[in-house]
């Protein structure tokens, strides 16, 4: 009991700070306001967000009824997600999964979101804006409604005001919205829709020029129109342009506008009478030189010709090899449907390995039918039915040099390769939003696209919910039109009346 005694602390030992209260004041009712999932995983983010002078993961006020998906995103926390990523036109992912992780959210939602984006698996960054875009249609049943939670989210009004937001990122998020299709459940593997392939370095590259072509365009496109407008000057110019250089005896002619030829004169250079004298005064000069310039010509051609003979020397040789190459080869190529295979020697003891002994098989058979053909043939007088032994010899060797060198082809070695085992790609499903739902079509796009322009000229560049609900504002996304004259009819029956055949 006196150790017990001696550990007891008194008020005036425990010193609380003073802003403690306010902190934990201020911690419930973010917790009251904001109803997180996991209360301790929310706590720690919480209070990292306030070490780190970060704006942390609290609503603005407690939503009641919570409408949220499956993965717990609710309009108030993505009202919350666009104010402490804003600022930046690019977030890094993984400051969006430090934001996402502070609501206790699920990953596997943000990893779809990410999909729809494409940039999940792909890059390291996401569209500040597409990311909200596609983040607010899975809270929406409609495009239009979505496009409208959009401005009550990214507005700087307080609630109850007009909810505007820039005309221009309007438009950004609608047409990125506009061109997808989330109508049905789609997978993704390895971040790439399913049936789509990965983009190469190769692809890139093909990218890069086809981007690069695209900037040259419109600079072509002035070109063909200002010859289109003024067709007379083109020709004009054409008529100028066209010369032909002096050389080798070809003269040069210029036009005027008229089509009348004029004098042509290369800067630098003088008349042509200067030309004239100067040329007669260094012919004197150059008779000399030219006959030093003949006898180099003769000695060039004689070696011109000794190289010719020994070309046509080497020709005839190197024709007489292919043709006893080819010969050997009809002799060969009698052996190449042997049939010869591992199985033959499979279950025998050999010193040597099977393939090495089929080689040495192949040899002494092409060898032992060569010596049977070299044995009878004649010798040049006619005389002896038997080959010489020097004549034997070459030949011997020549097919011994042969096989040593085209074995491979007529005893091809089969190797067994393994199949190298593919990663497992890892697969995301993407389910229908339909809060984006559908393409729409490039024509409707433009028809709204105009109408805001016009609208926002007289509203400082600004676009609200009321002009997405005004009646003369074209819909937003194509709605399906149901056909009441061919709906499926159904039997009546008279009141009090029964049906008879």
């Amino acid at each position: 009991m006196p150790e017990l005694v001696e550990q007891m602390y008194c008020s005036q030992q425990i010193v609380i700070p003073p802003k403690f209260p306010y902190i934990l004041k201020r911690y419930c009712k973010a917790a009251i306001k904001t109803q997180p999932y996991d209360l301790l995983r929310w706590s720690y983010e919480y209070f990292t967000a306030l070490a780190e002078h970060r704006p942390p993961p609290v609503k603005l006020r407690l939503e009641y009824p919570i409408y949220s998906t499956e993965g717990g995103l609710t309009r108030g926390c993505l009202k919350v997600l666009a104010n402490q990523l804003s600022g930046m036109t690019s977030v890094p992912l993984p400051a969006v999964r430090q934001a996402w992780r502070g609501f206790c959210l699920d990953t596997n939602e943000l990893n779809q979101i990410l999909c729809l984006c494409e940039v999940y698996m792909r890059e390291e960054e996401v569209s500040f804006l597409r990311f909200i875009a596609v983040a607010g249609g899975l809270l929406t049943k409609t495009l239009t409604h979505t496009m409208i939670l959009l401005c009550e989210t990214l507005t700087h009004e307080p609630d109850g005001g007009s909810a505007a937001i820039p005309v221009q990122d309007f438009l950004v998020m609608y047409r990125f919205l506009a061109a997808m299709d989330a109508s049905k459940d789609v997978k993704y593997l390895n971040g790439y829709r399913e049936g789509e392939t990965p983009k190469t370095e190769s692809t890139m590259e093909e990218e890069e020029q086809v981007t690069s072509q695209v900037v040259s365009e419109p600079d072509q496109k002035l070109r063909q129109m200002s010859g289109e407008e003024l067709p007379d000057q083109d020709k004009k110019d054409r008529k100028e342009e066209k010369t032909e250089r002096k050389k080798e005896g070809i003269e040069i002619v210029v036009h005027d506008e008229d089509g009348n030829e004029i004098p042509y004169e290369i800067y630098g250079e003088h008349p042509a009478e200067e030309v004239g004298e100067e040329e007669e005064e260094s012919n004197v000069f150059g008779r000399e030189e030219f006959k030093v310039a003949e006898k180099k010509n003769n000695e060039i051609d004689k070696i011109k010709e000794f190289l010719d003979d020994c070309e046509e020397r080497r020709l005839e040789r190197i024709a007489d090899l292919e043709k006893t190459f080819e010969e050997i080869e009809i002799i060969v190529d009698r052996f190449k449907s042997a049939n010869y295979d591992l199985g033959m020697v499979a279950g025998r003891q050999m010193s040597t390995t099977s393939g090495e002994f089929i080689v040495a098989q192949v040899e002494r058979d092409i060898m032992d039918y060569i010596n049977e053909q070299i044995a009878i043939l004649p010798d040049p007088d006619l005389k002896k039915k038997k080959a010489k032994p020097e004549e034997v010899a070459m030949i011997k060797e020549l097919v011994e040099n042969y096989l040593d060198e085209n074995m491979e082809v007529i005893v091809p070695e089969v190797e067994e390769v393994e199949e190298e085992e593919l990663p497992i790609p890892e697969v995301t499903v993407v389910y229908a939003v339909p809060g984006i739902g559908p393409e729409v079509d490039e024509d409707l796009v433009q028809e709204v696209e105009y109408y805001l322009l016009d609208v926002c000229k007289v509203q400082a560049d600004m676009v609200m919910p009321r002009n997405i609900r005004h009646f003369l504002c074209p819909p937003l996304e194509k709605y399906k039109e149901h056909d009441y004259d061919n709906l499926p009819s159904k039997e009546e029956l008279a009141a009090g009346g029964a049906l008879t055949d």
